[in-house]
């Protein structure tokens, strides 16, 4: 039954993917000051569970997002917004972009810091349906605050800071503390391929959430709430990434290395702390074995504390892509193994997407 259920809705995904037309090309629009221009991303598509008992076959609707973008000044001040309203989260995004110092861009706002390789990336532009476990595990997500980014020849650098709290709802900062980010990419010339390596450090800054403590010796037990005094703790991040694409043959690498380090309270005073070490990394290649069909394959491992033996768990994620009009118009299939250390959980899946974008 699950084997008919998977076959029927490949089937009809691709159909609705064949069938699809290719969105015309984004057209201004005229407006009161200045230009805009919209565009979208949707995304849809299917989860299939290949055991029995690890949960739902579902449908998924993964992004529905509508941007728009434009200037003010030409080649001065422009914007960008992007808008969802999937779980009631409205606006996603929103960037005040100014470029008064030559090859230099500051941006203010709500928005993804170039943190991992794939974390800025517009999410049409996912080389896979999930992100790499570096960006999924340990990414700080959208942000409030300031960022710069200067472009050179041979190395584009910037920094940036922010609140460090954000979430999906735009919740304030928990703390007076704020976030820093810097970045660095080096761009070598190389006669057959184009390579990119990047490299940033992530210093955070928390205030640690209140817990409970349940007492249960007493009938009814008792609750108690403790609430961390006004100190903040560490949230740090350090990484690098490699990006490599060959200039004649349709071969692409990418591969990343990152570092964690949690600060928590050994106690309800802070007055000493833990820290938990983490890790993950993955490396990745494809091939497109004709101008329409693509074969990836990724290795992702993850270890949430380092000083900790068999907690880990590694994804091996097999995937083809199929493109109708490249990114704009183009379906994906993934399959998941998921290798656990320690007590293996049978928890591989089979994703499938597809992926109108304009």
């Amino acid at each position: 039954m699950k084997r008919l259920t998977i076959t029927l809705v490949a089937g009809m995904l691709l159909s609705l993917l064949v069938s699809s037309v290719a969105l015309a090309e984004l057209a201004e629009i005229k407006v009161g000051k200045g230009t805009l221009k919209i565009g979208g991303n949707l995304q849809a598509g299917y989860t299939y569970h290949m055991e029995d008992t690890e949960g739902y076959d579902s449908f998924t609707l993964n992004r529905a997002r509508v941007l728009f973008f434009g200037s003010i000044i030409p080649d001065k001040v422009k914007y960008f917004v992007q808008l969802e309203n999937k779980n009631g989260t409205g606006i996603l995004d929103y960037k005040a972009r100014f470029f008064y110092i030559n090859n230099t861009e500051i941006c203010f706002g709500r928005f993804l810091p170039p943190f991992t390789l794939y974390m800025p990336s517009a999410t049409h532009k996912l080389e896979m349906i999930n992100y790499p476990l570096t960006t999924k595990k340990f990414a700080m997500w959208r942000q409030v605050g300031l960022q710069t980014n200067t472009i050179t020849e041979f190395v584009d650098f910037g920094v940036g800071i922010y609140n460090g709290a954000d979430q999906k709802n735009n919740t304030a900062d928990n703390n007076d503390a704020k976030d820093f980010l810097f970045r660095a990419v080096l761009k070598p010339k190389m006669e057959k391929v184009d390579i990119r390596v990047g490299g940033y450090a992530w210093l955070g800054f928390a205030l640690p959430e209140p817990f409970e403590v349940v007492d249960n010796t007493v009938t009814p037990a008792v609750t108690t709430t403790y609430t961390f005094p006004e100190k903040t703790a560490s949230k740090n991040r350090f990484g690098g990434w490699v990006k490599v694409d060959h200039k004649t043959l349709p071969l692409k690498i990418r591969g990343e290395f990152l570092m964690a380090s949690d600060e928590y309270p050994a106690d309800v005073t802070m007055s000493t702390t833990n820290t938990i070490d983490a890790m993950a990394y993955f490396a990745q290649g494809s091939y497109e074995l004709r101008s329409d069909i693509e074969a990836l394959v990724r290795y992702d491992f993850y270890d949430p504390n380092t000083d900790l033996e068999d907690d880990g768990e590694t994804w091996l994620t097999i995937g083809v892509n199929y493109y109708l009009d490249g990114l704009n118009s183009m379906f994906y299939l993934n399959y998941i193994a998921k290798m656990e250390q320690g007590t293996d959980v049978d928890n591989d899946l089979l994703q499938a997407q597809v992926q109108i974008a304009f």
